[in-house]
């Protein structure tokens, strides 16, 4: 595979006109790279490994992570307790809809 994509990179250089600047040789040597990388290797799609995040889950964190700020900002019994109460809600959520996806 490697020798396949230094072949194929070796014969894409030859068949390149140099040009007159050094911004346009790097990119072109540059798109060449990247194009015969694309040929050679086939890539593969990564899957969205949190499926199961949606937009509950989104607006549950955003309220935790408030509930955080205003802790750190005021450090009383009562912004902590308040704080301890949306985590455990976000981690019951989210564990609840990880159980649900699978």
């Amino acid at each position: 595979m490697l020798k396949q994509y230094r072949m194929y990179l070796h014969n894409r250089l030859i068949g390149k006109e140099a040009q007159q600047d050094i911004e346009g040789e790097w990119t072109q040597i540059k798109d060449t790279i990247i194009e015969s990388a694309n040929e050679v290797f086939q890539t593969q799609t990564t899957s969205n490994r949190n499926e199961w995040w949606d937009e509950s889950c989104n607006l549950i964190m955003s309220q935790k992570n408030e509930a955080r700020k205003k802790y750190l900002y005021v450090k009383t019994r009562a912004t902590c307790e308040i704080y301890e109460v949306k985590r455990a809600e976000v981690n019951r959520v989210c564990k609840e809809k990880k159980k649900e996806f699978g």
